[in-house]
């Protein structure tokens, strides 16, 4: 029996954890041990298998709805679109609140293997964690001031927005794109990702050409979704949505899907849950990851620059992705840093 699905338990206490924190904002930080965690320091992760959920009960009850294009669109230019760090910000205003609360509220996945996820005890680790620990231990002086809060793909940008769930930030495999611009800000490009496919070994797709009037997953509010939908063949495949990735592997495995379509980071972690698939194809789109963090909140975003330069200088990215990515996806280097101004 393939090992995540010895954990589908998990994911009745995932989604009741997540449903408390949505109808009681008090209780956010404080969720079955999920919504909030304080973990070990940046890196010292082991690579556990994460938390994954069981398929929704009538999965096809909606195809996705269209959804914008992926990275670029728009007169932006998403990979320098924000500002660059500065040593004036470390007293300002919301950096300020953060160190006067005494500890970071991070939004994060709990699903997504080698990137966010829960491990034994209830513990997030993964790539994404690392750079949240970093960020504290910068911040506060201590890589575990740090508390997570489990938030989906689709809701990231309204929780964030949402002053009832107060979250400093979202570190979430999150595609920094012109359409979000308008509705958050953004670190600078702190990850290079690919769209991909994940399909069963000896299935004979390769591309989505090869998949035409299939049944692709992907996450609702994630930028894979308009990818399938454009897709140049005729008939296209169907983007088939849901909340949490590993309910695309439940799907896969049961034969309702033909393969996953997302970020070559979370396909690698489905792959070395799961033996008998393998992540295919050419690159589909770029997915530039950002730290999310409110609208406005500028000083903030030169902080966490900051932080980002120095975590790349240091060798703490490298040591985070080799730990993570590079048994999978090989040699890794931090994409070059831009800024707006």
């Amino acid at each position: 029996m393939r090992e995540w699905k010895a954990m589908r338990g998990i994911s009745k206490v995932y989604r009741q954890s997540r449903k408390a924190r949505i109808s009681r904002p008090t209780a956010a930080l404080a969720v079955a041990g999920l919504a909030l965690a304080t973990v070990s320091a940046c890196g010292s992760g082991s690579a556990n298998t994460g938390a994954a959920l069981s398929a929704p009960v009538n999965p096809f009850g909606a195809t996705a709805s269209p959804m914008p294009s992926s990275a670029s669109g728009g007169n932006c230019n998403v990979n320098a679109s924000s500002v660059s760090p500065s040593t004036q910000v470390a007293n300002q205003s919301d950096v300020n609140a953060i160190k006067k609360r005494g500890y970071l509220i991070v939004g994060v996945a709990a699903d997504q293997y080698l990137t966010g996820y829960l491990a034994s005890g209830d513990v997030e680790e993964g790539f994404d964690i690392d750079l949240a620990h970093a960020i504290a231990k910068s911040l506060l002086g201590n890589a575990d001031a740090v508390h997570f809060v489990v938030v989906s793909t689709a809701a990231r940008i309204t929780d964030l927005q949402d002053e009832n769930h107060p979250l400093d930030m979202v570190i979430d495999t999150m595609t920094i794109t012109c359409e979000r611009l308008a509705e958050v800000d953004f670190s600078a490009v702190y990850y290079d990702a690919q769209q991909r496919l994940l399909v069963e070994k000896g299935s004979g797709y390769t591309s989505l050409a090869d998949l035409g009037g299939k049944n692709v997953c992907a996450q609702t509010g994630s930028t894979s979704i308009a990818e399938i939908q454009q897709a140049d063949t005729n008939p296209k495949p169907r983007a088939i949505q849901v909340t949490d990735i590993t309910d695309c592997l439940a799907l896969l495995e049961e034969n309702q899907v033909s393969a996953i379509s997302t970020d070559d980071t979370i396909l690698a972690g489905l792959a070395q849950q799961d033996p008998s698939l393998e992540v295919v194809g050419p690159r589909l789109a770029a997915e530039p990851y950002g730290v999310a963090m409110p609208l406005g909140e500028t000083d903030l975003e030169a902080y966490v620059n900051g932080v980002l330069a120095q975590y790349e200088a240091d060798g703490g990215w490298t040591a985070s992705y080799d730990h993570w990515f590079e048994p999978s996806l090989g040699a890794g280097s931090p994409p070059l840093a831009q800024y707006s101004d």
